[in-house]
């Protein structure tokens, strides 16, 4: 929670400022698509506080995200969606390796608040889904004749459930068309911002629930690179 509420008021803060200098005269309509790369840090506090009271060891809260999105702008309002894959590193002891992948859509609204050489940016607010998917793999390599007879070896449980998302974005638009007030071309940007799980959800083995599993959402902090391309129109009020 603490970082939850660092981001957000980071975020506000930024948005309150360059709102307070922004031009009102002007309006914007585009829209882009691009590639997301980054790092995202989960809080897996309780996940793995169980797996070390059972000898196992300790998940890393650093993340490789891939992933990508879309907005379209219209009236300075900005409107998309995002998807993200999350890739955890395995982690061994002498006899299993285990591992935690995530993945989340959403939804954003946000709002363009300045907007000069090429350059927006924009907070917003999001909602969407995630899904956890954590397993345990024996590291003994055995015959395909005890699979058969003994089918063990590899245990997969997931969970999922609601997301919320608050964000910055900033963007900077590499113009091949600089004709009257429309710029299009490549766009490179950064998007910080936050993702927070309400509620976790239950831990399941295909569609059987775990009783007694650690309170493991998608709750953290990134920051991903953006590239792409697009283009928008600036128009004065």
């Amino acid at each position: 929670m603490k970082l939850f509420r660092f981001w957000f008021a980071l975020i506000l803060l930024t948005s309150v400022s360059f709102a307070q200098e922004e031009d009102k005269r002007t309006t914007i309509h585009g829209g882009a698509g691009y590639f997301m790369p980054g790092i995202q840090i989960l809080s897996i506090g309780d996940l793995n506080s169980k797996l070390e009271s059972k000898q196992y060891p300790k998940l890393s809260s650093s993340f490789t995200s891939f992933g990508g999105g879309g907005h379209a702008i219209i009236y300075n309002f900005v409107v998309g969606g995002e998807g993200h894959g999350l890739v955890g590193k395995d982690v061994s002891n002498n006899n299993y390796t285990i591992n935690l992948s995530s993945g989340y859509g959403i939804f954003d609204l946000g709002y363009v608040i300045f907007s000069k050489y090429g350059v927006l940016i924009y907070p917003m607010i999001g909602i969407g889904g995630y899904g956890n998917t954590f397993q345990i793999t024996e590291r003994t390599i055995p015959t395909f004749d005890e699979i058969l007879d003994n089918p063990k070896g590899h245990l997969e449980v997931s969970t999922g459930g609601l997301l919320l998302h608050f964000a910055l974005g900033l963007d900077y638009m590499i113009s091949f068309n600089t004709s009257g007030n429309s710029r299009g071309g490549i766009l490179l940007g950064l998007r910080a911002g936050l993702t927070f799980t309400p509620v976790a959800g239950d831990w399941k083995i295909a569609e059987t629930k775990v009783a007694g599993g650690p309170e493991t959402g998608a709750t953290g902090a990134y920051i991903r690179l953006l590239i792409g391309g697009g283009g928008y129109t600036v128009k004065e009020k």
